[in-house]
């Protein structure tokens, strides 16, 4: 009898990372979590251990656990094809350093090595073309025509852009709710919304909250979730900060468009920031001007269309 094969797809960004363990059909059978692995962010040997207790975490449900100490659960079994889509997987010199690990790893002999944003536009268009916009802690919107000429717009990290992403949308927040308490600007209600989030006693314990080495770009963007809301019931300052982040992903996603000539494209949306009030906020402006329109809540999945796509390939 032949042995049984199986698909491999990981996503993993700077938070966590996710293995999916799925048939040849594409269909799921297990899944494992692990750490953040973005490259940048923890290294390759930080990637590695996280990448792998989310494999691990996977092909127990499969395998169960390891027989014998020091044999990775992938050599247990098949994997015909892999994807990995990947945070941090910004150019050429991040995919060779990744594919090296996989390949000396053994993981499996057919595998694409991809950026994130890759599994949102396999997940969330019909035929795997047209627009993907994430909007999380980080921001990036990736194009694709019919005929196979990809772009990619954003995702320059939050020091060189990110622009409309969480992170940007709590940084300006934070700037605006400073500048309200020492009386350059009138955002007290923002202010007070700001301070409740983090049990702060007063606007000066913010300096001590921001910049305690424990704060990661995660954490602050977590709080563009209080602005959206505050936008939502009503707030100015908190509404006119929501209209600034979606004319910027706005920008990156109309950039993407013009540069494929992509005439009323699908969309695919995806990432915390866009389950709501600021996707409800694109979609009205965008109106006519796109296709069908797809929120992606499991980008993962669209690592196994990708690994089923490599396997017949």
């Amino acid at each position: 009898m032949a042995e049984r094969e199986y698909l491999l797809a990981v996503d993993g960004d700077g938070k966590r990372t996710q293995a999916l363990v799925a048939d040849t059909n594409g269909t799921v059978l297990a899944r494992g979590l692990g750490p953040g692995s973005n490259l940048h962010a923890v290294g390759i040997e930080g990637f590695g251990k996280s990448v792998q207790t989310a494999i691990e975490g996977a092909l127990m449900n499969i395998v169960g656990p390891r027989a014998e100490v020091g044999v990775p659960g992938w050599k247990r079994v098949k994997l015909a094809a892999a994807c990995f889509g990947l945070a941090g997987i910004d150019g050429p010199d991040d995919e060779a350093q990744v594919s090296k690990w996989i390949a000396d790893a053994g993981i499996s002999k057919t595998f694409q090595v991809l950026n994130d944003s890759e599994l949102i536009l396999a997940g969330g268009t019909p035929d795997g073309w047209g627009v993907a916009l994430i909007c999380g802690t980080g921001s990036v919107c990736l194009g694709r025509n019919p005929n196979g000429r990809a772009t990619r717009v954003g995702g320059w990290g939050p020091l060189l852009g990110d622009e409309g992403s969480g992170y940007a949308l709590a940084v300006r927040a934070l700037s605006l709710a400073t500048q309200t308490a020492d009386g350059r600007a009138d955002a007290k209600d923002l202010l007070r919304a700001i301070l409740r989030h983090w049990s702060l006693a007063d606007a000066p314990a913010l300096i001590r909250h921001v910049y305690a080495p424990a704060m990661t770009h995660s954490d602050i963007a977590a709080l563009a979730e209080v602005v959206l809301g505050q936008a939502s019931r009503g707030d100015a300052a908190a509404a006119s900060l929501v209209d600034e982040a979606a004319d910027e992903l706005l920008k990156a996603l109309r950039a993407v468009m013009r540069v494929l000539d992509l005439k009323k494209p699908p969309v695919a949306f995806s990432g915390t920031f866009l389950r709501g009030t600021l996707r409800h906020t694109l979609q009205s402006r965008l109106g006519e001007d796109i296709g069908p329109v797809q929120y992606v809540a499991d980008p993962a999945l669209g690592a196994v269309n990708i690994a089923r796509r490599a396997l017949r390939a």
